[in-house]
């Protein structure tokens, strides 16, 4: 059998597994466990990134862990061992575009890891090719039963979501740990997690084991690993990458070869954490002096890599008021930021006595961070239970209050809520969504719709008017306000066919190549063309470029270019956002503006309005937002309403 030797490493290669009918390759050091456990591999990790390369989509790579993963300890961002691994896969696939992820909490396990798996992996527009867990750590200490149906929560989430994508565990160190592995014993919380990896066949790399061999051998002193015994240094984080580095040279496939379709094997846990879900606090009956869409106070330091996390809180400071929340599932909590200001909590469930839940600690005191909180476990999961929440009238000590901050609730099953839009058509959906929304302020420019007379006429005359929306996801957020319904109302002799038209993270640079217009434009034969998004590049002449190659083919076509909104940029803290838009100015909406005069089409500024409606508003600006990138249905309605204003009737008309 052929060895592949680095160093003191020895692993077995693939070709020689599969010769030798082995199962399983591993890496034996002097003491203790093994290093990496190959199992399958990772062999759609090559073919994932090849298929992104060939359609020139970037792919992502999630991080899920603690502290380590986050960076702590790096002296700066780029030393840290996620850094490191992403870096170093960018160079193994230097032609596919590699967007990473950091998800990252500190101070959290695999528990809360299970209630974060659907947003902050499962649910996203982009590829995903390879997820990096890390909670060993955190996990430290926790009951087996609890951490082996965590992990299984999260593998079978993202399993069943994603069957080909690439699931790699990660083991870090701890000083704690180094009697274990000087015994050859194997530390708790990395058995149990093992029990998930071999279970579900996937690669984990013991980076505990290689840093305590490393010590134990006396080639590395302990200090030099870590100043505080958990953190790795930059030499630490660098020997965290040297860990995992073999693994990925088996990442290569056998040519021609297909994807995997990884199975789901019966769980090993009687209740795996696969059904939980971060819940908006939204879906709980409210008393009055509970505070929705407030800011998260999560902006410390400290917890930097939290902000975001709860794009906006539910607030209370008084004693009393009680929030309800109905749910059918095992287990119920709440994941909210405590800090110098938090109280505790009381709570029951089913009619029960009331509890206090603790969630003011000393460490509250050094700066706001999110915390998750276990209320309820091994309930009846067939049966519909019933959570009260109020702040607990008693100022913790040390506290200099008790303002809870709520940013989800955690439930492993389903919430049992009434819908509020049953029985509504479309319209009256968007509307009372919009009724509970502060109003647009926003009077758009006099002359308007020069370049859009066929659209104007056909809109008030009537007939069928086909829109095609071009960009990116926001493009599709624009369309998903479903603005077309407004435009029916005020103009109601006109039927709008809207097609969208979009591809995540993808602007004119992209659709002016290789005849895409034609696929991507003049197949869905518009009338009204509309280009936009946030991703576009600040190219304007790629814009430029489709706006020719459409009126080459179909100069009847009329078309409208819009500016961006939503996006990561905050118009509240944007030193360069302006509501109006400069026409001498040499910023992207400036210049955008010019190339609209120039080529005759009909411009229309979204970033404006957009922006000072955020501004404006008493909620936060996430109260808008369903991820840090993306509206949610109160987002869609700022965009959808500036189109309504923008086409609506003259008052001298």
């Amino acid at each position: 059998m052929r060895m592949i030797c680095r160093g003191y490493w020895c692993l077995v290669s693939a070709a020689a597994i599969a010769a030798s009918g082995a199962a399983l390759a591993m890496v034996r050091p002097a003491f203790g466990a093994e290093i990496l456990a190959l199992r399958g591999g990772l062999p759609n990790l090559c073919r994932l990134m090849d298929e992104a390369r060939e359609a020139a989509q970037p792919v992502r790579i999630v991080y899920l862990g603690g502290a380590v993963t986050m960076g702590r300890g790096a002296s700066r961002e780029g030393l840290c061992y996620r850094a490191l691994l992403t870096s170093h896969i960018r160079r193994l696939f230097p032609k596919t575009p590699l967007v990473e992820y950091n998800h990252a909490i500190a101070g959290t396990g695999s528990y809360l890891a299970a209630f974060r798996t659907s947003t902050d992996v499962v649910q996203h527009y982009l590829p995903l090719a390879l997820v990096v867990v890390e909670f060993a750590v955190d996990d430290a200490g926790q009951p087996e039963s609890r951490v082996v149906a965590a992990l299984e929560g999260v593998v079978r989430q993202i399993r069943a979501a994603h069957p080909h994508v690439e699931i790699l565990l990660l083991y870090a160190f701890t000083q704690n740990q180094l009697d274990d592995f000087r015994n050859g014993q194997v530390p708790q919380s990395i058995r149990c997690h093992e029990r998930v990896a071999a279970h579900y066949n996937l690669p984990s790399v013991n980076m505990a084991q290689f840093v305590a061999s490393e010590i134990l051998s006396g080639r590395l002193k302990a200090e030099e690993f870590s100043a505080d015994g958990v953190h790795p240094t930059d030499r630490g984080h660098a020997l965290y990458l040297e860990a995992v580095k073999p693994l990925f040279a088996q990442a290569k496939p056998q040519p021609g070869s297909p994807r995997t379709k990884y199975p789901l094997p019966t769980p090993l846990s009687a209740q795996p954490m696969d059904k939980a879900r971060l819940v908006s606090y939204e879906q709980a009956a409210l008393d009055p002096d509970w505070q929705v869409g407030q800011e998260s106070p999560l902006e410390d330091k400290l917890y930097q890599s939290a902000v975001g996390k709860f794009r906006h809180v539910l607030v209370c400071e008084r004693p009393g008021p009680t929030l309800t929340l109905r749910f059918r599932g095992d287990t119920v909590g709440c994941f909210l930021a405590v800090g110098p200001d938090s109280g505790n909590l009381e709570f029951s469930v089913d009619a029960g006595p009331w509890k206090t839940a603790v969630c003011f600690d000393q460490q509250a005191q050094l700066g706001h961070r999110p915390q998750a909180v276990l209320l309820a476990e091994n309930l009846d999961p067939r049966a519909t239970h019933e959570l009260k929440l109020r702040v607990a009238s008693a100022v913790p000590a040390g506290s200099k209050g008790r303002t809870a901050r709520i940013g989800y609730f955690l439930v492993n099953g389903t919430v049992v809520a009434e819908d509020p839009f049953q029985a509504k058509t479309p319209l009256e959906r968007i509307d009372r969504i919009y009724a509970s929304m502060a109003p647009l302020k926003y009077d758009p420019p006099a002359d308007r719709w020069k370049h859009l007379p066929r659209t104007m006429q056909r809109l008030r005359e009537g007939g069928a008017l086909r829109i095609v929306m071009l960009g990116d996801s926001i493009v599709n957020d624009t369309a998903s306000s479903q603005y077309e319904l407004l435009l029916e109302r005020m103009y109601p002799k006109c039927k709008i066919v809207k097609i969208r038209s979009v591809r995540g993270s993808t602007g004119c640079w992209w659709y002016k190549e290789d005849n895409r217009v034609r696929q991507w434009v003049l197949d869905h034969n518009p009338d009204l063309l509309m280009i936009g998004g946030i991703s576009q590049r600040d190219d304007v002449e790629s814009i430029r470029e489709v706006i020719r190659q459409v009126r080459t083919a179909r100069p009847e076509v009329e078309i409208l270019v819009m500016t961006g909104a939503f996006g990561s940029r905050d118009p509240r803290t944007d030193n360069e956002w302006t509501y109006e838009v400069d026409p001498k100015g040499s910023g992207y909406r400036s210049r955008l503006l010019r190339m609209a005069a120039e080529e005759k089409v009909e411009f229309l500024d979204m970033t404006g309005p957009w922006g000072r409606y955020i501004r404006e508003s008493d909620k936060a600006r996430g109260w808008f937002m369903r991820d840090p990138v993306h509206a949610n249905e109160r987002g869609f309605q700022i965009l959808g309403r500036i189109l309504e204003k923008y086409f609506a009737p003259k008052k001298d008309s």
